[in-house]
This record gives C-alpha cells, sequence and structure tokens, in this order.
C-alpha cells in the first residue's frame, strides 16, 4: 500500500542521479525540482503542484533520477512502490492520457533545447546530427543520455565516419570521465560533401503525425484537448486574448491564454509562436489580476521552455519586477543585471539600469 510520509523543510526526497522506484504525489505543502537545462547549463526550478505525481519517468524507465526533489516548508508525500504505482495507474486511464500528455511536451521541450544546441538553423546530414547530440549531451554531464546517444549512433553506422570517434567516447562516458578538455571538435573530423538538409524538409519533420501507419499518431481523449477538439487555432484565441486585454477584461484574457497552452501540437510555425506568445501574455495579465506568484511562475515556464524565443528578455524584465515589488532586492538586482546584458540594447535595458540604480 502507499505510505504518506512528512518532510521537514529543506529536505532532499532525492539528488539528481540517485537511483530508485519509488513515485511520489504531493499531497500537501510545496516540492520544487532542480534540473539543469542541456542547451544553456542553467538551473531549471519547477515547483509542483498539489496532486501531481512526479519521479514517474525514471521509475518507471528505471535510470537515475533526472533532477533533485528538495521540499519547501512542512510537506507530506504519498509514496507509491513502481509495481504500485502501476496497478493505481491502469485503474484510472484518464491519468494514464494526461500523464503521456505531459511526457509528450517535456519531450518537445528537450528537442528544443537540442535544436538550440545544434544551431538547427544550419542542419546537417542524420549521422552528424547524432554524433553531436551524444556529444553535446556529454559536455553537458548527461551521462547516460550521452552513452545511449553513442551506442545509437554505433548501431545505425557500425561503419561511419565517426565510428571511431563515438567508440573512444563511449568507451570514456562508460567509465565515468568527463568530456576531455581540449579534445577535437566534431567538425574537424568531417569529411566532405556534407551537404545540409532541406530547411523545408525539417520543418515539415516537427508537424505532428497523421500517417495511420504511425504507432505514435493516436486520437487525443476530447476531454483532455478541448481546445484542439474544437479546431480553434491558437493564433485565433492569441488575437481574442489580445483583444480583451486591452478592453480591461483581463479573467477573459487569461481564459484565452491558457487555451491556448492546451494547443500540444501546433499545425504551423505561426500557430506554434503563437502558443509562446499566448504564455508570456497569460503573466502580464496575471499580474493585472493581482495574481503575483502565479505570475512569476508563468515567466519562469516561458524562460524554460522557450530559451531563445523573443519574449526570454521582457520576461525576465518582469521577473526582475516581480521580485523589487515583494522587497528580493538581491534577486532583483541579478535579473535586471541579466537584461542589460542581453542584445540589443532597448528601452528596457534603459528601465533596467535605472532601477539597478534605485535599488
Amino acid at each position: 500500500m502507499p505510505v504518506s510520509r512528512v518532510y521537514t523543510g529543506g529536505s532532499i526526497v532525492y539528488f539528481q542521479g540517485d537511483k530508485g522506484d519509488d513515485v511520489y504525489v504531493l499531497q500537501s505543502g510545496r516540492v520544487v525540482l532542480i534540473s539543469t537545462a542541456i542547451d544553456s547549463g542553467e538551473e531549471i526550478r519547477e515547483e509542483v503542484q498539489v496532486g501531481e505525481f512526479f519521479a514517474v519517468k525514471s521509475s518507471m524507465g528505471r535510470y537515475p533520477r533526472e533532477e533533485t526533489a528538495q521540499v519547501i516548508g512542512k510537506t507530506t508525500l504519498v509514496v507509491f512502490k513502481l509495481n504500485e504505482f502501476e496497478q493505481f495507474i491502469l485503474k484510472n486511464t484518464r491519468l494514464i492520457l494526461k500523464m503521456l500528455r505531459v511526457f509528450s511536451k517535456q519531450l518537445r521541450d528537450i528537442h528544443r533545447q537540442v535544436r538550440n544546441i545544434l544551431k538547427a538553423d544550419s542542419t546537417r546530414d542524420p549521422a552528424y546530427e547524432l554524433m553531436n547530440v551524444a556529444e553535446s549531451f556529454f559536455r553537458t554531464g548527461n551521462v547516460d543520455h550521452a552513452v545511449y546517444a553513442f551506442e545509437r549512433y554505433l548501431g545505425y553506422y557500425p561503419n561511419g565516419e565517426f565510428a571511431s570517434r563515438a567508440k573512444e567516447l563511449l568507451q570514456m562516458a562508460r567509465k565515468g570521465q568527463s568530456y576531455p578538455t581540449g579534445y577535437p571538435e566534431l567538425e574537424s573530423q568531417m569529411g566532405p560533401g556534407h551537404d545540409a538538409l532541406d530547411p523545408s524538409f525539417m520543418a515539415q519533420s516537427m508537424l505532428p503525425a497523421d500517417s495511420v501507419d504511425d504507432p505514435f499518431a493516436m486520437p487525443m481523449d476530447d476531454s483532455f484537448d478541448s481546445g484542439e477538439a474544437g479546431g480553434v487555432d491558437a493564433t485565433d484565441l492569441l488575437q481574442e486574448g489580445q483583444d480583451y486585454f486591452r478592453n480591461g477584461d483581463f479573467e477573459a484574457a487569461a481564459e484565452k491564454y491558457q487555451q491556448a497552452q492546451e494547443v500540444t501540437s501546433p499545425h504551423s510555425e505561426a500557430e506554434a509562436a503563437a502558443v509562446a506568445r499566448c504564455l508570456y501574455e497569460l503573466g502580464r495579465t496575471q499580474i493585472k489580476l493581482k495574481q503575483v506568484s502565479e505570475a512569476s511562475q508563468t515567466f519562469s515556464a516561458y524562460i524554460k521552455q522557450y530559451p531563445t524565443g523573443p519574449a526570454v528578455k521582457p520576461s525576465i524584465f518582469q521577473l526582475g519586477m516581480i521580485a523589487q515589488s515583494s522587497g528580493n532586492n538581491e534577486r532583483a538586482a541579478t535579473l535586471f543585471k541579466k537584461v542589460v546584458s542581453m542584445n540589443p540594447p532597448d528601452e528596457m535595458t534603459d528601465e533596467a539600469k535605472k532601477r539597478l540604480e534605485a535599488l
């Protein structure tokens, strides 16, 4: 049977890299998941919501924890053993569908970060990309992911031009060694004739699968995706939300922006951009509604999900203003300094400088 555990503030439920088969659900209190972005190496903090499961993927996949779970204040968790959790979800098919959607979104986030690492504007052949992904994981300390990627490369391209390099780095990774300092750049090992892939092909490959032969092209439960089921486009939701915002109906605006976040498979780049913009606008609207804590989480979520998005700088600036208004001048100064350092210099840069001087 699942057990209930009470943790005191500051306790660590588990560390990144730990192994275990327990699955947790937050019953009361606060838990923060601390991880490292694979593209920037920056620390990411994500707060668990009451009733939310965590440590699911690592437990079911039987691999080390991907993050550190830390308790803030007195907190109660319900702890399932893996077999108990599996029995529980088999009786709750709606929970399975919901978790699949969460995992799908997390996978897209990882893919987006990997594309940032690879500078996907200049994509190359698949063998190069796979090898580059493996080395990127290795450089950032994601050894388990690196080992898997190196093994995939050698499985697909056993006689490829990077095969000897992959074997050497794979051996280092398996021994727990760090990526070697001064190791030759991957591009220096490339021979002639590596033409870039057609960008239109790459863009098309990012669209949702609709083939009946695709095992992942399964229909979604309408109850979990009312926005897409009803054929609502995120670009329309953005426009409607902005209209409500301009007219001072902030609750209606927030509802539209929130609905856009349910569009999990945008059908075009324009719609994907609208989903991202709606997340940022949701944070601005929450400030108008005096939902400061929610706004802070929303801006942080935008930065995490879209680390190279056009609203990263404004999101950091908004977080600085929230920190300043709450009296946390040290955090505010850190955030405003970050804004000042970001290009291009603009009015927001000047405003951040003024606020820094006033702290």
